[in-house]
């Protein structure tokens, strides 16, 4: 009897054919160990290198649930899940404003009490 066709292509990824080959009752417990080819020299300056990450970043099974969705409910989860993204970031970059502010004082202040103790000293 002949085998069935491998689900694994040619040009599959490493990460591909882990996502391709997970059963739960083989590896449900298992810790996620990414499967990419990123070295330590790479940065995400590369698209190459952003995509390998992408898609070795999420456990099989949040992949699966993920496919599992509908058009409309992948559709709604991206608008939800970027809005939310975006709303944090600008907060994110409020507050960073907010706090290079407060430092930037806070070290105009230091710097004065200083020369205050050494004015007082001299004294």
């Amino acid at each position: 009897m002949p085998r069935p066709p491998s689900p694994i292509g040619a040009e599959d990824t490493l990460g591909d054919i882990y996502y391709k080959t997970y059963t739960e009752e083989k590896r449900g417990e298992a810790p996620h160990v990414p499967v990419w080819s990123l070295k330590h020299k790479d940065t995400f300056v590369e698209f190459g290198a952003c995509r390998d990450w992408f898609l070795g970043t999420f456990p099989p099974d949040e992949v699966n649930r993920q496919r599992a969705r509908n058009h409309v409910g992948l559709y709604r989860a991206y608008i939800v899940g970027e809005a939310n993204a975006r709303a944090a970031n600008h907060q994110i970059v409020r507050e960073w404003h907010t706090m290079y502010k407060e430092r930037a004082g806070f070290q105009k202040y230091r710097e004065r009490l200083l020369k205050e103790a050494q004015d007082f000293e001299q004294m």
